[in-house]
């Protein structure tokens, strides 16, 4: 029974975050960047709050919870504000193909900050995803010109792999949902700049758009974030994590019929290409990590 409910766990999961970077473009029809992000982040922080009420007392530092909220600022505040802002010009689906790119970066940020040394392997995908990046950031054209809204993106995904590696010691401490609950909740205390905008927007958008925002703060965020919690505590990371790259392939699809976003050829290259060197990034890094400095956590997500 415990199988098929984690089957279910993981479905909703993918699909629900493979359809925020759809939300997303509808949204931005009513909301600034800024403004969608606060509002996203404050729904979704609602509801974590009574999620957090259910579970047990961990006795969390006052230090940590200081320190996620930082991490928060980074990982929610700064990637959401980006990839909105980046969402303005790049497509759902390249969007999606970029972001999945989270665990390549992570793998960077692991060699320079906390001394891991993936097999030689790992550095062949790593290297294989960079070329897709670059087709990715690239306008196709007889010139290359980088597109400043794929940057942006990049660098939502740099603030993403933050996340993910300054999140590793304390996931050996607390429970994902816990620590996933603070970072959140940092992530809306910092993107509280944005409420004029926010205050001015709403009463102007479309309740469609508005219901949009509604939906990222509920699903993708606050029931998919807990359900991605329940994954881990009962599949292996590594295996949970291989499916999480479905997403882009899903994002595109929904792109293509809700939005009718119709890919190029060069962003189908890239997007192929970057996501075939996340994967044997992924496979390597996993199972032949040597030289470790620090144990084996969960990656947030």
């Amino acid at each position: 029974m415990t199988k098929i409910k984690v089957i279910i766990a993981l479905f909703l999961t993918i699909f629900f975050w493979s359809s925020a970077f759809i939300a997303i473009r509808i949204g931005l029809n009513s909301y600034s960047p800024g403004a969608m992000a606060l509002l996203r982040s404050i729904i979704g922080s609602v509801c974590m709050f009574f999620i957090y009420k259910t579970l047990p007392k961990e006795g969390l530092l006052t230090k940590d919870k200081v320190s996620l909220c930082l991490i928060g600022a980074v990982g929610i505040g700064v990637y959401h504000t980006c990839l909105n802002y980046g969402e303005i010009s790049v497509s759902a689906g390249i969007a999606s193909f970029i972001i999945g790119l989270i665990p390549i970066f992570s793998i960077l940020l692991s060699v320079i900050f906390l001394q891991e040394r993936p097999a030689p392997f790992v550095w062949l995908g790593v290297f294989i995803s960079m070329l897709g990046l670059f087709l990715l950031l690239t306008n196709e054209g007889e010139t290359v010109e980088f597109t400043s809204g794929a940057l942006l993106i990049l660098i939502a995904t740099f603030s993403g792999a933050f996340h993910t590696v300054f999140l590793k010691k304390y996931l050996k401490s607390y429970s994902p949902l816990v620590v996933t609950t603070w970072v959140l909740w940092g992530g809306t205390i910092s993107l509280l700049v944005f409420f004029q905008d926010l205050v001015h927007e709403l009463p102007k958008a479309r309740l469609i758009h508005t219901d949009t925002i509604i939906y990222l703060g509920i699903f993708p965020t606050a029931i998919a974030y807990s359900a991605w919690s329940y994954i881990i505590e009962n599949m292996s990371v590594t295996e949970a994590s291989l499916y999480l790259y479905i997403m882009p392939i899903i994002s595109t699809l929904m792109g293509v019929i809700v939005l009718h976003e119709i890919p190029t050829k060069i962003s189908i290259l890239g997007c192929l290409t970057a996501l075939a060197g996340a994967i044997i990034s992924q496979l390597f890094y996993t199972f032949k990590l040597r030289n470790f400095r620090i144990d084996k956590t969960p990656e947030a997500v």
